[in-house]
């Protein structure tokens, strides 16, 4: 498959949850933080990045004190908030929604993104 095919692909499986209110950025990488469904973009890349450092950290806490893994990490900031869940074990999904967005439907559609994407890997 194709570069752009596979880009197509990925930004078909966000599509949902790019249409969920006060969702303002989504981007799907791998565990590692690198992008996957879009072209090289520093600001994108660097949310994936940080997103798949905090959730590597998030992981070993709850591993070594719980023996279970976080559902998600949500950094809540001024302007809005920012939402890692892990997509199996070779992805993530990171969104950025506006501070007053409602919580609980963007995270319902981003663990059924996460569904979707876990299938493909």
């Amino acid at each position: 498959m194709s570069v752009g095919k596979i880009q197509n692909l990925y930004s078909n499986i966000l599509f949902d949850l790019n249409k969920v209110n006060g969702v303002r950025i989504t981007a799907l990488a791998g565990r590692d933080g690198y992008l996957l469904n879009e072209k090289l973009n520093d600001g994108l890349e660097t949310i994936t990045m940080m997103s798949s450092v905090m959730l590597r950290a998030a992981e070993t806490f709850t591993n070594k004190f719980e023996k279970s893994c976080p559902d998600r990490i949500i950094v809540d900031y001024n302007g809005g908030k920012l939402i890692t869940v892990s997509a199996g074990s070779k992805a993530l999904i990171s969104v950025v929604a506006a501070k007053d967005a409602p919580i609980d439907p963007i995270i319902q559609e981003l663990e059924r993104t996460a569904g979707k994407v876990k299938e493909i890997f």
